[in-house]
């Protein structure tokens, strides 16, 4: 029938999913508020030109859009960051900065479904807003490997880099921006092949030639820098090196360098990230778990100069790979001729934190007992 159905790439919640989902949250939101992140919402939809002076790229196909009554366009959000920035810069231009913000919500996106693709996903992050450096890029990075830790994840990476090393060797090269843009869709694609084909036919310089084909292939540790190439020529470059090293370093400072590795080839897919960029994966999943960055000029489209940085972790993703869910309270069932005494066996119960269903359809102890076996580890309290 036709009206049982939902739209494509939408999904249904059952009782043992959402459980889940609100583990997750209630343990994400209690390790980011440990580092002091106050939780914030935006709205579920904002008006487009918001969301494209954000991004500062052509976003329409991949938004869910509609005209109000009043006839202005608007977007369900595709992300957080921008609706977070667009709230920081209307106000808390006279807070005390840096802030720290936590989020989890919703978001909308016009992709093909597929499996851990949806058009409805879940994500939950921080922004730290207001401080620039290293050790704040450390602070966020560090928190995105705690959270997967503290979902109980293992086998996990984080793939680092700084994105101003690639900008500042495209820039060097004198390529178009046509050249420019397909070069790093490639490098992010890995694209080897094509990659080296469009190089050999550009006219650019052979050692930044060299430097940019070698970049998808640098990833390990942070000797792969040493893999660079000759780039002390380029200013930004070396200090955008120097700053991924200390990013690094304060990382081991952390222990979480373990779960670090260096990818020159990480460049994320949205134009306002300004420095250092990583991205979260699990081997047991062909997706990616978390991606951020930093975008330092991502609030001064909305007229408030303030350096940020920040991630987002897909709870989507994240749920396909979590192992088996944490112990449950006691589950009880409580029924019985003797009413009064149910009842208040029952909220005596719920008080100690115990799972407990009254049977409201005076139900026999032996109905009870069959009810029990069918919910699986519940105990029947039979009061008369």
């Amino acid at each position: 029938m036709k009206n049982k159905e939902i739209p494509k790439g939408l999904r249904d919640f059952l009782p043992d999913e959402v459980k889940t989902r609100r583990k997750m949250e209630k343990k994400a939101l209690a390790l980011f508020r440990s580092y002091g992140y106050k939780e914030v919402r935006t709205p579920t939809f904002e008006y487009l030109e918001v969301l494209e002076a954000g991004t500062c790229r052509d976003i329409r196909d991949e938004l869910f859009l509609f005209v109000d009554r009043e006839g202005r366009i608007v977007s369900l959000r595709q992300e957080m960051t921008v609706g977070i920035a667009r709230m920081a810069a209307t106000h808390l231009r006279e807070a005390v900065f840096p802030q720290r913000l936590c989020y989890i919500a919703n978001v909308f996106r016009h992709v093909q479904p597929q499996k851990a693709q949806y058009r409805e996903f879940w994500q939950m992050g921080v922004e730290l807003l207001g401080a620039s450096g290293p050790r704040a890029d450390a602070e966020v990075i560090n928190i995105a490997v705690e959270t997967l830790r503290t979902m109980g994840l293992e086998n996990f990476k984080i793939s680092l880099n700084q994105i101003e090393i690639f900008n500042s060797l495209l820039a060097e090269s004198g390529m178009t921006e046509a050249e420019k843009k397909l070069v790093r869709h490639l490098v992010e694609q890995k694209d080897l092949v094509e990659l080296a084909r469009v190089l050999n036919n550009s006219q650019i310089d052979d050692e930044v030639k060299a430097t940019i084909a070698r970049l998808p292939v640098l990833h390990g540790g942070i000797e792969v820098l040493d893999q660079l190439g000759k780039i002390e020529h380029n200013r930004r470059a070396s200090e955008a090196v120097a700053e991924l090293l200390k990013v690094y370093e304060d990382l081991q400072t952390y222990g979480v360098a373990d779960h670090i590795v260096i990818d020159m080839g990480v460049l994320r897919g949205l134009d306002y990230y300004t420095g250092i960029v990583f991205e979260g994966y699990s081997s047991e999943l062909g997706y990616g778990l978390l991606g951020g960055g930093r975008y330092d000029n991502l609030l001064n489209q909305f007229g408030f100069a303030c350096p940020a940085t920040g991630f987002a972790i897909g709870m989507d993703r994240l749920a396909l790979v979590l192992k088996e869910p944490d112990e449950e309270p006691a589950h009880y069932l409580v029924g019985g001729t003797d009413w009064p005494r149910v009842a208040a066996k029952a909220q005596e119960l719920r008080a100690k934190g115990y799972t407990v269903e009254t049977d409201v359809q005076a139900c026999s102890r032996a109905e009870l007992e069959r009810r029990a076996q069918q919910i699986g580890n519940c105990q029947v309290i039979y009061l008369d």
